[in-house]
This record gives C-alpha cells, structure tokens and sequence, in this order.
C-alpha cells in the first residue's frame, strides 16, 4: 500500500470517528519537485488529531520504513509532552489504529 493511499485511509476513520484532521499537503513547484512549504523545523509529523481532549500526533510509513532523523526528533520531543499521544504508523497496525480512534 502506498504511504498516500494509507494516509487517505487514515484520515477517513478519523474523520468518521469525529476527530479534527491537519496535514500539510505538498505542492508542485515550478522545477517539477514536490515540497511541502515549511517554516520552522523540518520533519513534522504527518498528521495532527485531536478530539475531546486528546491531542495525537502521527507519522505513517509503508511497510519496512523508517523515519528520518528530522522525523524521529519531532516524535521524540513531542512524546516528552504532558498529554500528547504520538504514533508511528504503518499499515500493519491498522487494528492498533482503529482501537486508538474508536
């Protein structure tokens, strides 16, 4: 499965759960690249949740991915946030998800 067609499917439970969704889209720019725009530090996690006083952050991956070390650092510094709930998710912990959104 791709890393898109897993965050599209995410999102969708998500949103049928009744959680607010953020992700920041990439865009095309003019020399054919894919960027995502960012100011600040780079490696932010895919996707910010929040409902009913939970706050997640999530960072998907397809299966046998990692995180890059700017990724890994933003997971690391906000799992060391009071009442914050950080995920690295793949496609393999679908009933994970699920249970974590219900």
């Amino acid at each position: 499965m791709r890393e898109r067609d897993f965050q599209r499917t995410v999102i969708e439970l998500a949103r049928l759960r009744g959680w607010r969704v953020y992700h920041a889209r990439p865009a095309l720019t003019q020399r054919g690249r894919w960027l995502t725009p960012v100011q600040g530090d780079v490696g932010f996690p895919d996707l910010v949740l929040a409902r009913q006083g939970r706050l997640i952050f999530a960072e998907l991956k397809r299966e046998g991915r990692k995180p890059t070390p700017p990724q890994q650092g933003w997971l690391e510094v906000l799992a060391t946030c009071a009442g914050v709930e950080v995920y690295l998710w793949t496609p393999a912990d679908w009933g994970e998800i699920v249970r974590i959104l219900r």
